[in-house]
């Protein structure tokens, strides 16, 4: 069964199931949808739709859309939809891939932060930790095929991406008002903090247990989501070595 066929059964159910229990406005109102995981194709309303495929096609090749990234948005402000994007065997092409395909305008939710995939590591790092931590979507523009190993290993990351998408969705806040240290919780009972570099030399930056209100002093530990390093509280006091620019994903526990 194709995506499409698969949203078009599961919107018929809904219309049975309604039609047969009735839709109680008093029902338990569903949870709120995770953050979207997308991709920016093309270049406006005028994208061809060679172009649209060429770049669905690097998604896939570099395994970015098997990261998650099978939403694909061109932005197009113009009142009516570009007939050559409506095409429906542009959409069975996608289709094919996993992928799928939505006009919208530019201050759609989803496009109106994108950020440039091939922005320098360590500001893509910050933009994506910052985005995680205000549970905002996770959206990107430019050609996955031209991106280097690097950068596709960046966006692809599944361990930020897992956090990025928790259902819980509760954005972060600072740390006692410091904008370079975020908190956030996420699922039942777990938490990420931020550590975020803006000075322009690299530096060590640390959060006391206390702050995010834990306790257990050198019990305490955290893993960095970008590095893998594991990270050990002394004194009470998380700290981590942070390059200029870049930032510090800390998954307690």
């Amino acid at each position: 069964m194709t995506v499409r066929a698969r949203w078009v059964a599961v919107l018929a159910l809904v219309v049975v199931t309604c039609g047969l229990s009735g839709c109680a406005e008093d029902q338990t109102p569903a949870e709120e949808p995770t953050p979207v995981l997308g991709w920016v194709v093309g270049d406006g309303c005028g994208t061809p739709v060679d172009r649209v495929k060429a770049e669905a096609d690097g998604l896939v090749a570099r395994g970015v859309a098997d990261a998650g990234y099978r939403s694909l948005y061109v932005v197009c402000d113009a009142p009516t939809k570009p007939a050559a994007l409506d095409d429906p065997a542009l959409h069975g092409y996608l289709d094919e891939r996993g992928l799928i395909l939505s006009v919208v305008p530019s201050n759609d939710e989803g496009v109106d932060e994108a950020m440039r995939a091939d922005t320098p590591l360590p500001a893509l790092r910050t933009a994506i930790t910052r985005h995680v931590m205000a549970a905002q979507p996770l959206v990107f523009s430019g050609e996955a095929a031209l991106l280097d190993d690097a950068h596709v290993a960046t966006v692809a990351n599944r361990d930020v991406l897992a956090i990025g998408r928790d259902g819980r969705r509760t954005a972060g806040a600072p740390i006692q008002g410091d904008d370079e240290r975020y908190s956030r919780a996420i699922g039942s009972q777990g938490l990420v903090v931020s550590l975020t570099n803006g000075s322009s030399s690299s530096r060590d930056l640390s959060f006391d247990l206390t702050e995010v209100n834990l306790a257990g002093d050198d019990i305490v530990a955290a893993t960095d989501v970008w590095t893998g390093r594991r990270v050990q509280a002394s004194g009470g006091t998380v700290s981590v070595p942070v390059a200029s620019t870049d930032s510090a994903l800390l998954r307690i526990g």
